[in-house]
């Protein structure tokens, strides 16, 4: 089925609204996981008074957000009529991470040296826990969160300030693709989400202030990343998202109901 590129999304009710912290980075949080879970498809036309209305915000913040996703290539802009979404598939995702490895590829060379001892040595000791810890739903809770950190400790230790802005927009989207991909891949114990021994050869080559080694180890950790979340959210990395209409970012074979664990990106759940 073709999506019509005029339909316009209605407002899911009962919708918890946005805190009022970072409003612009959580209604895009808010629309990525609706694109890439398949509520709005390709060709979805998105409102910006509909979508206030939806997270109970003002048009401003909606706005702002609607214009950080098209600078990412998730939805293109209609002039003073809101936005229409982009088709998003693995070969997107690839194209992405294709950008963001060029990013913090140079971020990781420049944050050596930059990053306090007690900083690196503290991550070390959490992400050697999380080694040895049993697969869970509390173990991806912390494995995430470690992941988030390491990231934005790159980006806001290379000392440019305009390359920081730069990973944070890419680490936003991914980060809403890795949910996704978590939750599903919780079926199969977080068997291919586990990117912890990446992230230790990273800090590992931080701590050592070595940038070849640093470089090349966050390089690996993003091409494995990116084909674990083309394998989990869109199955055999053919399809995009909505390109069949309502299709969305699926995982083939994997039609398990999506677990509310922890890290659940619900229709009822506050961005945090």
């Amino acid at each position: 089925m073709t999506v019509n590129s005029t339909m316009a999304i209605e407002p899911t009710r009962g919708r918890d609204p946005v805190s009022r912290l970072g409003l612009r980075d959580q209604v895009a949080q808010r629309i990525l996981v609706e694109v890439f879970e398949g509520r709005f498809t390709s060709g979805s036309r998105l409102v910006v008074q509909r979508l206030s209305e939806q997270f109970e915000v003002s048009p401003t913040p909606v706005r702002e957000a609607l214009v950080e996703l098209a600078g990412l290539g998730i939805v293109r802009l209609l002039p003073n009529r809101g936005a229409v979404v982009n088709p998003f598939g693995a070969e997107e995702l690839r194209h992405m991470s294709q950008v963001r490895r060029a990013l913090e590829t140079e971020a990781c060379r420049s944050a050596c040296g930059r990053i306090e001892p007690r900083v690196l040595r503290e991550l070390r000791r959490q992400l050697d826990q999380l080694k040895r810890m049993p697969r869970s739903d509390a173990w991806d809770r912390d494995a995430r969160a470690a992941d988030s950190r390491l990231h934005l400790l790159i980006a806001e230790s290379c000392g440019n300030p305009r390359l920081a802005t730069e990973i944070r927009r890419y680490l936003s989207l991914f980060r809403s693709v890795r949910n996704i991909s978590h939750v599903r891949d919780s079926w199969a114990h977080y068997r291919r989400s586990n990117d912890v021994p990446d992230h230790l050869r990273i800090v590992e080559a931080l701590v050592r202030s070595d940038p070849d080694h640093a470089a090349k180890a966050i390089d690996a950790h993003i091409r494995s990343i990116t084909e674990v979340l083309v394998e989990v959210v869109f199955g055999d990395g053919s399809g995009a998202a909505g390109r069949s209409g309502g299709g969305g970012a699926r995982s083939g074979s994997r039609s398990r109901p999506a677990r509310q664990g922890p890290g659940r990106i619900k229709s009822r759940r506050k961005i945090n």
